[in-house]
């Protein structure tokens, strides 16, 4: 029996190379990986740039798509990295309530769109923007810092949990975006959390 899961992202979702630009193959994202084990149907909704949605178009957009896949078993959010570049000063505590207040909006959807047991909040790797600039320090730090925001939002809302930015996964020369190697070791960390839920 496979399972369906929707994995809703920014460019670590959708495959983006980073500097050298383009789209990993599809049998080397995280997702493909995970789709050509046999054990899993994966849609990737991935989208270069995608921050936690503040709006109602957004909200929307994918509200709308679950409504279109009633027999999914999992929706995996993994988001913030692009929050922190663009709220830098705000931190990692003010993406976290942004990220409830839209986890809490999708459960609450009438008619529901989808059941707290179906939901994997995934916290980011952990960006390594220091290594090419010092001042980028902080937002690395703000960055890890969000997996143990995400712990506490995951326990209040009784959904399911990864902290990515834990995980030995290999990033480009960005130090944002993962290379091949860290796709293949992202996949199987994932194995490991999929086969807890499943």
């Amino acid at each position: 029996m496979t399972h369906k899961i929707i994995c809703y992202g920014d460019s670590n979702t959708y495959g983006a190379c980073g500097f050298v630009g383009g789209r990993h193959a599809a049998d080397s994202r995280w997702t493909g990986i995970l789709h050509d084990s046999g054990l899993y149907e994966v849609v990737n909704l991935g989208e270069n740039g995608r921050e936690i949605p503040s709006d109602r178009w957004e909200f929307n957009e994918l509200a709308d798509f679950l409504r279109q896949e009633p027999d999914f078993d999992l929706l995996t959010i993994m988001l913030g990295t692009n929050d922190l570049l663009t709220m830098v000063r705000s931190g990692s505590a003010k993406v976290a309530v942004r990220m409830e207040q839209f986890l809490t909006e999708l459960l609450n959807t009438q008619p529901n769109v989808c059941r707290t047991e179906q939901i994997l909040l995934i916290a980011p790797p952990s960006t390594v923007l220091g290594k090419m600039a010092p001042s980028s320090a902080a937002l690395d730090e703000a960055c890890r810092e969000l997996g143990d925001y995400y712990a506490d939002i995951a326990g209040k809302l009784h959904i399911h949990f990864a902290n990515a930015s834990i995980w030995p996964v290999e990033l480009g020369p960005d130090g944002v975006h993962m290379t091949v190697t860290g796709h293949q070791v992202f996949a199987e960390e994932m194995k490991k959390v999929l086969a807890d839920i499943f």
